[in-house]
């Protein structure tokens, strides 16, 4: 039986033409199937362009676990639904992937954290990690954690975590730049969609990240753009500032200011003399109004503003 055979049968069998016999074919065929087979049959860039079987990111990381504990499985025929069968998908033995049919019920075990800019927010998860989240961010996080793996995703913004030790289950980040893997310990990761950068610093303990260890004082900087990562060292009292409610700047160009004083005061910039942000500023803030800043910045650089309701203009 050939892909094409194949492809014909799991059309009947999920449109309930198959009898018992020709159920016991098909599955015989899949389970002759080779890897490169496999990879032909289930192309994974058609799979997940597909809008009605576009994964959770969860669920592939709790597969690849899964995956490098069992090895590969055989594939089993299972009760198919309208959209597509939950098959189990073997890519250079490298890569796994599960469809699942997410009901209304699985989704509701699915909570959604925003804070607007210019507030913070905390939660802590059923596992006892606490999370700080900085303005303009949105978190999704589970109810409940599965038991082989705890994952959570920054849709965009920045957060400190604190995770829980568990060393039966690793504790995942993910956000559209980076993939962090901890097993206890705390960092900051930012990562905002108007920002060229996301970055993930190591406040305590280590993490795992594009094939790195970064321990405490190490941070790790991903450039959108041409998806390079540099590793540095880094002040952890700087990266944790603003849970601390200040703003520490060393050596940071006035884009970088901006955008941090962009989600912490809930305003915006207008910078129309565009090689204003290449000038660097080094300073520190504690409490202060957004007026106050912005004085304080003039007087280091010699430009003008003005603040107009939550929109400043700078010349």
């Amino acid at each position: 039986m050939n892909i094409s055979d194949i492809r014909r049968r799991l059309d009947d069998y999920q449109a309930g033409k198959l009898d018992a016999a020709g159920k016991q074919q098909l599955q015989q065929a899949l389970d002759r199937l080779s890897e490169q087979e496999l990879s032909e049959l289930f192309p994974v860039d058609a799979f997940l362009n597909n809008k009605e079987h576009q994964l959770p990111e969860a669920e592939i990381d709790a597969a690849l676990e899964r995956f490098h504990k069992n090895r590969k499985p055989a594939i089993r025929l299972i009760n198919l639904t309208r959209y597509a069968a939950i098959f189990v998908l073997l890519l250079g033995s490298t890569f796994l992937l599960r469809k699942i049919n997410l009901d209304r019920k699985a989704e509701r075990r699915f909570r959604t954290m925003r804070i607007e800019d210019g507030k913070h927010g905390a939660i802590t998860l059923s596992d006892g990690s606490r999370i700080t989240i900085n303005g303009g961010s949105t978190l999704y996080f589970p109810e409940e954690f599965d038991d082989s793996a705890r994952i959570v995703y920054i849709d965009e913004g920045e957060a400190y975590f604190e995770i829980a030790k568990d060393a039966r289950r690793p504790f995942f980040v993910r956000s559209r730049q980076l993939n962090v893997k901890v097993l206890g310990t705390s960092f900051t990761m930012r990562d905002y969609k108007d920002e060229r950068t996301a970055s993930v610093n190591v406040n305590s303990g280590k993490i795992g990240l594009k094939g790195l260890v970064l321990s405490a004082g190490m941070g790790l900087t991903a450039d959108k753009e041409n998806g390079t990562f540099i590793r540095q060292d880094i002040d952890t009292a700087t990266t944790t500032a603003w849970i601390r409610g200040e703003l520490i700047f060393q050596d940071a160009g006035l884009q970088q200011v901006l955008q941090v004083l962009q989600h912490r005061y809930a305003v915006h910039f207008d910078v129309k003399d565009t090689t204003l942000l290449k000038r660097k500023y080094t300073a520190t803030f504690r409490n202060n109004t957004i007026d106050n800043i912005m004085q304080q910045l003039k007087l280091m650089s010699s430009f003008q503003y003005k603040i107009s309701d939550n929109q400043i203009v700078i010349r």
